[in-house]
């Protein structure tokens, strides 16, 4: 299996190893063209002295004083044999030290003639030309070329091992300085994961950038994290609140029953009529319990719905269970949802407005249609919603104070499943006043310009 490898060390061997490569290229290119440079030296100096040669030349005769007095460069390290074929014969001239040089076996480099190795002498280079009928042949010795271009190659190979080091050393103190926040914030990330209780902040540092944004998102994570703690324990505790109520009525009537029903038996149909109102609350706030639990946990299949079709169906349904009038305004409509939630939506919504509105107080849905959005407004002549409440009518178990009466009946669940469901068909919801009073809840569905154009059709 492969190591797992940390940030520090995955940045430390990518640069280590592109610096190796740049430093080993640099240096090679360096090399190269420090060592061809010295070959087209060797070549000039070799054409130099072939025409200094040729000059001291003299009646096929080379003056060998002469040459090196006054040729262009020094030739010390070069070697000469002038040949000339005169007369039937044969006459060669040695310059100083050529008659033992050419004594010594040769061994040709690079598979050229050009270049060679001759023991005692080094490297050579040969270089010839024929001038006035004699040929004339030089052999530069390379070795003053070959020290200079070795002191370069040392050097190069120091500078290079330096580089390496220094930069390798640089790169590891520079990718823990650039991954110590990232440490720091894992660190951190995990003495929270040790909180069972309400996570706290992570520290988030100022450099890098990412990193930064790093920590704020696990910041802004954990305090959705904390809020969802603090809502589902609210949760619990209104659930067992609402749920303790009737289960308290119900275990005082049996108690009663016990005690009383066999000395009082006119107690006994009340006690039962009242047993059986509790009962029925408590299984209405346990289904809403459940219908709220689906509705967190709820994909719907999406698809192009008629609107206006849907809203008439629930106003038909509506209108013979409520006693407020209830009116429908709007024309078809087609948006992206779940037509079966929509209806859960709408129905939900009127029923909540009756439930706040006098008998004879008009309920109005309305289908309207924005820039960007279709909406159904949903109005009504009730008792309104204040402004410090309306931000929390959506909440599970948030009921308005003045709705906290016996003759309204709730379970402050309704309007949290109105939430979710319309989160799920990708729509929003909002609450504002009606004029003169009450209350209008909007319904938005974003509008799609496909299904717009299939309308108008």
């Amino acid at each position: 299996m492969t190591k797992p490898q940390t940030t520090a060390r995955e940045i430390r061997k990518r640069f280590i190893g592109m610096l190796v490569l740049a430093t080993l290229v640099m240096g090679t290119a360096i090399i190269t063209v420090v060592g061809y440079q010295q070959v087209r030296q060797t070549q000039q100096s070799a054409t130099r002295i072939m025409t200094g040669l040729k000059r001291s030349v003299i009646d096929n005769q080379p003056d060998w004083h002469w040459w090196r007095r006054y040729s262009a460069i020094n030739t010390i390290y070069t070697y000469v044999r002038v040949t000339n074929h005169e007369d039937q014969t044969t006459q060669r001239y040695y310059s100083p030290f050529t008659r033992e040089f050419l004594s010594l076996d040769r061994h040709q480099v690079l598979g050229t003639r050009a270049f060679a190795y001759t023991p005692e002498f080094g490297f050579t280079y040969y270089r010839q030309s024929y001038h006035r009928g004699n040929r004339l042949e030089i052999w530069l010795n390379l070795t003053p070329i070959i020290e200079t271009l070795l002191t370069v190659v040392i050097v190069v190979l120091l500078v290079m091992a330096a580089t390496i080091l220094l930069g390798s050393a640089y790169v590891r103190v520079m990718a823990r300085k650039i991954t110590q926040p990232l440490a720091s914030l894992n660190v951190a990330a995990q003495a929270q994961t040790q909180q069972h209780e309400k996570k706290m902040a992570l520290p988030v540092p100022t450099q890098p950038v990412e990193v930064q944004e790093l920590a704020e998102s696990f910041n802004a994570l954990l305090q959705t994290v904390n809020d969802h703690a603090v809502q589902e324990r609210q949760f619990t505790s209104n659930a067992a609140h609402e749920l303790r109520t009737p289960i308290a009525a119900i275990l005082t009537h049996v108690q009663l029953l016990k005690r009383r029903a066999a000395e009082h038996p006119e107690i006994v149909p009340q006690s039962i009529t009242f047993i059986g109102e509790e009962s029925l609350r408590m299984k209405q706030l346990v289904d809403s319990l459940l219908t709220l639990s689906r509705a967190d946990r709820a994909v719907l299949t999406m698809a192009p719905t008629d609107l206006a079709a849907v809203v008439q169906d629930v106003v038909v349904t509506e209108r013979l269970l409520i006693k407020q009038p209830l009116t429908f305004q709007g024309t078809a409509t087609l948006v992206m949802g779940n037509a079966e939630s929509i209806a859960q939506i709408l129905t939900a919504l009127i029923d909540n407005a009756a439930k706040y509105s006098p008998e004879t107080a008009p309920i109005t849905v309305q289908i309207s249609t924005t820039p960007t959005a279709h909406q159904v407004v949903v109005k009504d002549q009730g008792m309104g919603i204040s402004d410090a409440h309306k931000a929390h009518i959506f909440e599970r178990f948030y009921r308005v104070d003045a709705a906290r009466t016996p003759a309204i009946a709730g379970t402050g669940l309704g309007l949290a499943i109105v939430a979710q469901l319309v989160k799920a068909n990708q729509g929003t919801i909002t609450v504002s006043d009606n004029q003169p009073r009450g209350s209008q809840f909007i319904l938005s569905f974003p509008r799609q310009q496909a299904l717009s154009e299939k309308i108008s059709e």
